[in-house]
């Protein structure tokens, strides 16, 4: 393994895939111990060469010698390539590049709503800009990812009760919701709404993962399915709770996520079922 030496990684200390990746370079030798340095934290000797706000949408990797730096997936792509030369005709490729420029841009973008935090004290801020076009595709990944599983998994509940299923009111179901929460949070600024409405997607999205293990299993017992997910609702209130108290929102948008979930239960049940 070939390590560079006298390099800083500049990465979010409050973003777990950050800490990941970076740790995963270190440990693996790719790069040497102590390269990682919180973006938050760098001294004014490295943060005075790099281009700060940049960094804050894509990491930076700064040569301590030469004072020059590489950000986002240049400087992953350097990393990896210096230790496994091999991979650089792939990483290269038009295709394969334009593919992950997006898909990093895709994260590091929506990093905030998927592993929110709160900012501290004396301590600089990394927290990207807002993109409309990734933040609008983050919510309808998670709209039809939510919609998707929703519809598989609530089947067997839905024959019990004598609803029908359909793919179409979940998607409905879903796109509501954000509506709904929109309404009641109109006086928001529109980038803490959309803050907001990520993170809220966010809890979407957790449910629909711990949803899927129980659909894996293919049982058809419909009051196991209906007690499980009575289980994964209750934990993402919870989750929605947290993550509206790190947005500094107060209690009203959790009130109005559990009342609508209430409120579309009724019109299902005793409305269109």
């Amino acid at each position: 393994m070939r390590t560079l030496n006298n390099y800083k990684l500049l990465i979010d200390k409050d973003c777990p895939m950050c800490q990941l990746y970076g740790g995963a370079f270190e440990k693996t030798g790719m790069i040497e111990q102590g390269t990682c340095s919180p973006y938050q934290t760098i001294d004014t000797s490295v943060s005075n060469s790099v281009d700060m706000n940049k960094a804050r949408n894509e990491i930076a990797f700064y040569n301590t010698q030469t004072q020059e730096a590489l950000y986002g997936l240049d400087a992953l792509v350097y990393i990896i390539t210096h230790s496994f030369s091999f991979l650089k005709p792939i990483l290269k490729n038009i295709v394969v590049e334009f593919f992950l420029r997006k898909l990093y841009k895709f994260i590091s973008f929506n990093r905030k709503i998927i592993a929110p935090s709160s900012p501290q004290l004396n301590e600089r801020v990394c927290v990207p800009d807002l993109n409309l076009k990734y933040r609008f595709l983050y919510i309808l990944l998670v709209v039809i990812a939510s919609s998707t599983v929703l519809f598989h998994f609530t089947k067997p509940i839905n024959e019990f009760m004598g609803w029908k299923n359909h793919l179409g009111r979940e998607f409905l179901v879903c796109l509501g919701q954000l509506v709904w929460q929109s309404v009641i949070l109109y006086k928001l600024p529109k980038d803490k709404l959309l803050d907001y409405l990520g993170n809220m997607m966010t809890v979407s999205l957790i449910g629909t993962l711990l949803l899927i293990p129980m659909l894996l299993i293919n049982n058809q017992l419909p009051l196991l399915h209906l007690a499980y997910f009575g289980l994964v609702v209750g934990f993402m209130f919870f989750e929605h709770i947290r993550r509206c108290k790190i947005l500094d929102i107060g209690w009203l948008p959790s009130i109005s996520w559990l009342i609508y979930r209430v409120f579309v239960l009724f019109i299902i049940g005793f409305v269109i079922h």
